[in-house]
């Protein structure tokens, strides 16, 4: 594909006129809808909490030579900043939630021109309950979700603004956004990597004036991703952003761990009896691997990081020797990342507005089970017709919104088969930008300063 210039959008005084009253609506509606949350509704710990705030404590006590590795310090050093009063984090993510909705309504405008599409877009976001109660969840869900949008909304300014130091200083930036995306969730170590062809590409300049860019981008991934790459290294000898990664990989091998060899009976046999107990309590083996960590270190005589690496090991000889099971057990996880599952307690609200809640929850969530499906066929068709993309007009910054949902829905169920549902949350809202630029530009022909063409 190479980089055509396009039509610009026509954005008139009208349409200027008609996104700033949108930005007024979509500010007053995300305050007074978060004022609601804020006084009838609580901070939610969940099960990965007490870790967070654990690692938090030894970032704010600057203790780093207790830090264990199993989270990337992104989400720690934000609480650690915050401290520990649970109200204060669930207020400082409700207002992540309303800058988000805020860069979306600017990155849609960008994309489409269409003030009304901009502002329903961002609108979506404050709608739909299961992105906004997502904020009071101490969990890293919506500052992972504050790091792709931003690192969405410089993408976009930089492929707009004329080259010269802005580009430049909009590529560096992006480096440090989408690694800070990576740091919070290991998952977003791809970002990064994806972004980078696109900022190569994003606009028709020497070959010099690219590399310059790409270089300029790449320091903030090298120093933070890279660097903290070389801490888990050098610290417990796994090249990983954290030191869970056998664990996570038990989540698929773990079906078949009874055809591990005999030569690790314990390791294999204790799991198995975990994993027994797990199927006949909830119907699968989904999390036996953390209620079996203490008992497998015992029987094995390893540390908790030693078993990791062990597992790792083994994971991988079962893959090698089982692919059609592992590769059973990934589609199955990557179907299950496009659930679209509501996170909330209703049982914190007040009994009259339960009722309500769960309409509304049921609503958002059929919208998003909707927008799933349309950006699978869309983005999938394409792929595959060259006539749709002409049809459409396909832009770079579609191509590296739809490539940044597919990357992250085909890596996250390779590592891991768990929570899976949950790593979309981050990037729900890209899935329904995408569904609304793609049906606007098929309507209206696309437009774009950016248009890709074979």
């Amino acid at each position: 594909m190479k980089s055509m210039p396009g039509p610009e959008i026509d954005r008139s005084d009208a349409d200027r006129g008609s996104l700033r009253r949108w930005a007024t609506v979509v500010m007053l509606v995300g305050a007074a809808e978060r004022l609601l949350l804020w006084l009838y509704y609580e901070p939610i710990v969940y099960g990965d909490t007490p870790s967070y705030l654990r690692l938090a404590g030894q970032i704010a006590g600057l203790n780093l030579r207790g830090y264990d590795g199993t989270r990337t310090p992104g989400y720690p050093a934000f609480l650690a900043i915050l401290g520990e009063d649970q109200r204060r984090i669930m207020l400082t993510q409700m207002v992540l939630g309303w800058l988000i909705s805020l860069l979306l309504l600017w990155i849609a405008w960008q994309m489409t021109g269409n003030p009304v599409l901009a502002g329903v877009v961002a609108l979506a976001y404050d709608l739909v309950p299961a992105l906004t109660l997502f904020e009071a969840n101490l969990i890293a869900e919506t500052y992972t979700t504050f790091w792709i949008i931003l690192s969405m909304a410089i993408l976009v300014f930089m492929i707009r603004t004329p080259r010269g130091a802005a580009s430049l200083a909009a590529a560096f930036c992006l480096g440090v956004t989408s690694s800070m995306a990576g740091l919070t969730r290991p998952l977003f170590y791809i970002l990064p990597l994806w972004i980078l062809p696109i900022v190569f590409m994003a606009k028709r300049e020497t070959i010099p004036r690219r590399l310059a860019r790409a270089a300029l981008y790449s320091v903030g991934p090298i120093i933070l991703l890279g660097g903290w790459l070389l801490v888990i290294y050098r610290s417990y000898g796994m090249l990983s952003p954290t030191t869970m990664g056998g664990y996570q990989l038990v989540q698929h091998t773990g079906a078949f761990f009874e055809y591990l060899p005999d030569e690790s009976a314990d390791i294999r046999d204790t799991y198995l009896k975990y994993r027994d107990m797990k199927i006949a309590e909830f119907g699968v083996q989904t999390n036996a691997i953390w209620d079996a960590i203490p008992e497998m270190t015992q029987v094995s005589g390893l540390s908790f990081y030693g078993l990791s690496s062990e597992l790792a090991r083994l994971s991988f000889q079962l893959i090698r020797r089982h692919p059609t099971l592992y590769l059973k057990s990934v589609a199955e996880g990557w179907v299950w990342f496009w659930k679209a599952p509501a996170y909330w307690r209703p049982e914190v609200l007040p009994a009259v507005a339960r009722g309500l809640m769960r309409g509304w929850v049921a609503i958002g969530r059929t919208l998003e089970i909707l927008s799933n499906a349309a950006f699978l066929m869309i983005s999938a068709a394409l792929v595959v017709s060259a006539w749709l993309r002409r049809r459409v007009g396909l832009t770079i910054e579609a191509v590296a919104l739809g490539g940044m949902v597919w990357s992250t829905s085909v890596v996250q169920t390779l590592a891991d088969h768990g929570d899976n549902p949950r790593f979309l949350v981050p990037l729900q809202m890209l899935v329904i930008l995408f569904v609304v630029w793609a049906v606007w530009s098929w309507k209206g022909s696309g437009s774009s300063t950016r248009v890709l063409d074979r």
